[in-house]
């Protein structure tokens, strides 16, 4: 007992103890809801128009990234076409495409599952049953053999990678992979939720992420309420996320009963609507960021780990899903210049983070009301045919 008081009391977030494990109360909060200004958390802020060509068009759908010189956008530029391209962060200019579309030596057949290397600063696209990593000049890095276990994100070290296994069918034993650097499974947390593989596809398998903060690995699921630390290959449990008893149910899991799409539509209340989900977390070195859904409404809600409270900020009604379908803009007050709502969609740094914003949006801004004159040029530069903005913030110490 002498020893567990010792261990919870000397509890830092930034050397994480796995005999801690707090509870984040969700519903007791969710109508508690507020707004709250983005300068409580940032000191500063700044945009990145990226450049417009017909050479460098970015599409809604791609994956933005961003380090502390560039931009990196990867995905389908049109139907049947991916495309990597990299724009300075500064000035927004475009620099160059990474390698293309093809069959040939260093080309890649891919780019819809991308992967983005931020201490090595390279990208990761697939092709000829292989993952191709470049670097930023546009140089092939090295490539990795096909894994065994097809991972729609992963995370990469120097020695192996992590990676959320999918399992669509119900059929994987594996939850959590680990492989060399030449594609060998190393090691593996395993899957529980299986079921008798049926005709009917359902995409359930890709909801679970992974993140790196502070060095260590941690792991969400979609239908788990407990954001883990993974070390030593275990998930040892971080936080439990209180939902009261509205988390998703096993049986309901299992063979794909439970279509979040249709939870999002709010179809059928005793099936979907009266179940929480925890969505996309991101952290940094004093908050958790995460939404929350539940009836058809998306709530964002940041966690103050040394304060041990949690803030759940005014909810948007989550519209019908489509192929690409798009969030109303929510998150915090913009009081540092009167912009837009800000909700972090990428950690750029334990000091920055990013979300991005259209044009089509930006344009919605009434420019006679804006005082901030960077802001205001920039709403003066752009059309509804620009490419998208990327927001930075910088965040307080």
């Amino acid at each position: 007992m002498f020893c567990l008081l010792c261990v919870n009391c000397n509890y830092s977030e930034n050397n994480v103890d796995d005999a801690y494990v707090r509870e984040i109360d969700v519903i007791a909060n969710l109508s508690k809801n507020r707004k709250v200004n983005l300068s409580s958390i940032a000191s500063d802020i700044e945009y990145t128009v990226l450049e417009t060509d017909k050479k460098c068009l970015v599409t809604p759908n791609m994956s933005i990234y961003c380090s502390k010189e560039y931009v990196v956008t990867i995905g389908n530029q049109t139907v049947n076409h991916d495309v990597c391209y990299v724009f300075e962060r500064r000035t927004g200019a475009f620099v160059r495409q990474i390698s293309r579309e093809g069959r040939g030596p260093g080309e890649y057949t891919e780019a819809k599952s991308s992967f983005w290397d931020n201490d090595n600063e390279q990208v990761c696209l697939w092709g000829n049953n292989q993952f191709i990593f470049y670097n930023l000049d546009g140089t092939l890095a090295h490539q990795t053999n096909k894994f065994n276990h097809w991972m729609f994100r992963f995370v990469a070290y120097d020695d192996f990678y992590v990676g959320y296994v999918n399992n669509d069918f119900g059929d994987k034993t594996v939850r959590i992979a680990f492989y060399d650097k030449t594609g060998a499974l190393i090691d593996s947390i395993p899957e529980h939720r299986t079921w008798e593989r049926t005709k009917t596809y359902y995409t359930r398998g890709n909801f679970g992420w992974l993140y790196v903060f502070d060095d260590n690995l941690y792991f969400k699921d979609l239908f788990c309420d407990t954001l883990y630390h993974i070390k030593d290959f275990v998930l040892h449990p971080r936080y439990v996320f209180n939902t009261d008893g509205r988390t998703v149910p096993y049986e309901k899991q299992e063979g794909g009963r439970y279509d979040p799409f249709a939870a999002m539509r709010g179809d059928e209340y005793d099936r979907y609507e009266r179940y929480v989900n925890i969505l996309k977390i991101l952290e940094d070195n004093r908050y958790l960021y995460f939404n929350v859904e539940y009836r058809k409404e998306l709530y964002p809600a940041i966690y103050d780990k040394i304060e041990s409270q949690l803030m759940v900020l005014p909810p948007v009604s989550i519209p019908p899903p489509s192929r690409y379908w798009r969030l109303p803009l929510h998150g915090f007050e913009n009081d540092l210049d009167g912009g837009l709502p800000f909700w972090p969609q990428q950690m750029i740094s334990d000091k920055e983070m990013m979300c991005v914003y259209t044009a089509e949006e930006l344009l919605e801004l009434d420019v006679s009301r804006i005082t901030d004159e960077k802001l205001k040029n920039i709403l003066n530069s752009i059309n509804e045919e620009s490419n998208p903005v990327i927001v930075i913030v910088t965040l307080k110490d």
